[in-house]
Order: structure tokens, then C-alpha cells, then sequence
């Protein structure tokens, strides 16, 4: 019988062997993959050539070809002193302050919940993680009532206010997929050698859990970087226009220079492209944490 089950194991292993090093399999899933990059890269390469094409070649006959003329004035007109500049620098500010608020809100509101035991912190946990189901837009109304109350709209605070309060769930949630790594022991030590709760949040778990506040910070960025709606309806003048609104008010009153609307999408498209792409390891291991151990 050990004889029949070792020859059985052998058979079993011949076949894995064989399927493994199917060289018809390994050709078709590489033409699979090719494929799929060729899809996900197409949307890149249309703005690309679309941003440096005349309206001609886009609207009747050159609309998927390269460009016929490489019109890479339409850069230049969408980085003149003006709408793009000014959307970049408020972009700039409401992603630097979104950012740091929501790193220091998510990463104490972790540590209460988390490493401190009280009545209801279960429950509270699970009131944060029911904001990740709410849609941020479905609130854009009740949110715009409330800002027009207090007299912030047509300010950056209208913006930063309201993207906090929708990336902290997420954050606490990747938060606490890493935090809940860190052994309970290190908290105990710190407080024998004299830490109390602030010593031992900003000198042991905060070193810690650096790769956390750099996954919550590349999340948070990807999330109001590019945002739109909320910042279309909030800001009424181009002082304080962002990026999508400062390239939507390209698209000019009378006649669309779709060459430069192009560009400029380019100019606010691309940034995010290349962080995520940097950093898209980091992005992926953080949602498995925080879903396994959250």
C-alpha cells in the first residue's frame, strides 16, 4: 500500500509539473496580460495625443492616429500665467492639509480605539467603518447647506472640511490593520520606564507605523487630488479653483479648444498616474492588512 500511495504522490506531482511548464498555457496568458496592458494604457496614450492635436485632427480625421503635428503649444498656453498656476498652488494646499488632518485624526482615533480599553469602542470602530459604505457624494447636499451656514463656501475649508470627514474611515481602518500588528507589550514597557499615554503614543507607536501614515497619506492624496464635483460646486470663483475646475474652465464660452483642454487634463491626470505607480505596492499591501486584521 505505501508502494501504490508514494507511485500515486509521484503521478500527482507529474501532473503539477506538466501543467506548470505548459508552454501553450504560459504563451496564452502572456497574450492575456499583453492584452490587458495594451487596454489599461490606451486611456494614457489618447490624452496624451489628444492634448497635442488641433481641433481638426480630434473631431473628424485624426481622432486615434498620432498626431499629424505635435502642437506642444498647447502646453505652453495651458501653463501661462493664469487658471492652471492657480489651480495647481490650491490643489497643492487642500492635498497638504487634507492629508496631515487626516493622519492626525485617523492615527489617534486608531489609538483610542484600538490600544485603550473603554465602553464603546467596539461600537465606535463600527459607526467609522459604516462612513466607507456612504458614498462621498450623496452627502454634497446637506454638506453645501452646513457650509453655507457657517460662511465657508467659496473658501479651501469647504473643501479640506468635508474630504477629511470621508478619508478618516478609511484610514482607521488601514490604521488599524497595522496597528493591531504592534505586540501590546511594547505599550506596557514604555509605561514601566515612565511613558504615560501621549509618551507612549508619540515616541513608540507613531515610529511604528510609518508605513501606515505613508499608505493613508498616497490613499488620501488619490482621493481629493482630482475631485471634482464638490469642488465645482463649492468654489464660485477662479482664485480659488483647483485643478479640475481650473482645466474645466478651459473649455472657453463660445468655441472648445479641445487640444488644450487636453493638455491641461494631462497636466492633472498625469501626477496621480505617476504616484500611484510608484507607490501602488505600498497602496495594495495596506488594503490586505487592514482587511485581514481590521
Amino acid at each position: 500500500m505505501a508502494k501504490s500511495s508514494n507511485t500515486l504522490s509521484d503521478v500527482n506531482l507529474d501532473m503539477y509539473q506538466v501543467r506548470k511548464t505548459n508552454k501553450f498555457v504560459k504563451v496564452l496568458i502572456y497574450i492575456g496580460l499583453i492584452v490587458w496592458l495594451l487596454v489599461d494604457l490606451f486611456p494614457v496614450y489618447y490624452l496624451f495625443t489628444f492634448s497635442l492635436k488641433d481641433n481638426a485632427e480630434i473631431l473628424r480625421n485624426n481622432v486615434l492616429g498620432l498626431p499629424q503635428q505635435w502642437i506642444f503649444d498647447n502646453y505652453v498656453k495651458a501653463l501661462e500665467p493664469g487658471k492652471i498656476q492657480t489651480g495647481l498652488l490650491n490643489s497643492f494646499i487642500v492635498a497638504v492639509a487634507t492629508i496631515t488632518l487626516t493622519l492626525v485624526v485617523a492615527l489617534m482615533a486608531t489609538y483610542a480605539l484600538t490600544r485603550i480599553e473603554w465602553k464603546g469602542n467596539k461600537l465606535l470602530y463600527s459607526i467609522f467603518m459604516l462612513g466607507i459604505t456612504i458614498p462621498v457624494h450623496v452627502a454634497l447636499f446637506p454638506v453645501f447647506l452646513m457650509s453655507s451656514r457657517v460662511g465657508i463656501t467659496n473658501t479651501l475649508s469647504s473643501l479640506i472640511i468635508p474630504y477629511v470627514a470621508f478619508a478618516v474611515p478609511m484610514a482607521i481602518m488601514i490604521s488599524a490593520g497595522f496597528m493591531n500588528d504592534i505586540p501590546m507589550e511594547l505599550d506596557e514597557a514604555a509605561r514601566i520606564d515612565g511613558c504615560g499615554l501621549w509618551g507612549t503614543f508619540f515616541r513608540v507607536i507613531v515610529p511604528l507605523m510609518k508605513p501606515a501614515l505613508a499608505t493613508v497619506g498616497i490613499y488620501t492624496f488619490l482621493q481629493c487630488w482630482n475631485e471634482f464635483l464638490f469642488a465645482n460646486v463649492f468654489l464660485t470663483s477662479e482664485e480659488k479653483y483647483t485643478l479640475p475646475c481650473a482645466v474645466y474652465s478651459l473649455k472657453g464660452k463660445d468655441m472648445v479648444n479641445y487640444g488644450l483642454l487636453g493638455a491641461g487634463l494631462a497636466l492633472a491626470t498625469f501626477p496621480m498616474l505617476i504616484v500611484y505607480v510608484l507607490l501602488s505596492k505600498r497602496i495594495q499591501e495596506s488594503f490586505i492588512v487592514g482587511a485581514v486584521k481590521g
